[in-house]
């Protein structure tokens, strides 16, 4: 039974949240004035629009923090974002995909490939095209047109509902990582 409410969950909180809005917009008119229940109405407009375009397109920091979570290390200070993608959150798992290409410094790639070659949480893939994973939009975008002779080294860790995946290059400096739910 709960499963069949599911799709509708989503639906009915936004039409509460729509009835909430309309309620202080009728208030604010009736108290305050026409200017104020605008000013509001512009407010929750632009609320909502930043919230959906943060969803959609991630800031850096989420790159970042899907960088902490696949190599369970800080972001290097030396770390720059290339190209990067990921997938809208699926309904009602929040199933999403991640890939970014980032550059780094040669010692932070030097002790980021040790330091993952000597964790046992991590196996050796050296590359995940031709894999299920490879037909992934956010993989494609970001790594589908690399090549597996240019990865130098990579590693996966397979969590119970996703694959974390961190692929150096063999310019010494650039790595992909992905976060793929499953």
């Amino acid at each position: 039974m709960a499963w069949t409410l599911a799709p509708i969950a989503p639906l009915l909180l936004i039409l509460t949240l729509l009835g909430m809005c309309w309620a202080v917009y009728r208030w604010l008119q009736r108290r305050i004035g026409q200017h104020a229940s605008i000013l509001f109405l512009v407010g929750v407009g632009l609320l909502v629009s930043y919230t959906f375009y943060t969803a959609l397109y991630p800031a850096d920091e989420f790159y970042q923090e899907k960088y902490e979570q696949i190599t369970l290390l800080p972001f290097p200070a030396s770390g720059r974002l290339i190209k990067k993608d990921a997938s809208y959150p699926d309904v009602p798992q929040g199933h999403y995909r991640a890939c970014a290409l980032v550059e780094v410094a040669p010692q932070d790639y030097q002790r980021l490939q040790q330091y993952l070659a000597n964790n046992p949480r991590f196996s050796p893939r050296s590359c995940i095209l031709g894999d299920e994973y490879y037909d992934d939009l956010p993989f494609e975008k970001v790594a589908g047109t690399i090549s597996c002779t240019r990865y130098a080294h990579g590693y996966a860790q397979r969590g119970p509902f996703e694959l974390l995946y961190v692929g150096l290059l063999n310019d010494g400096k650039s790595l992909v990582i992905y976060r793929f739910s499953i």
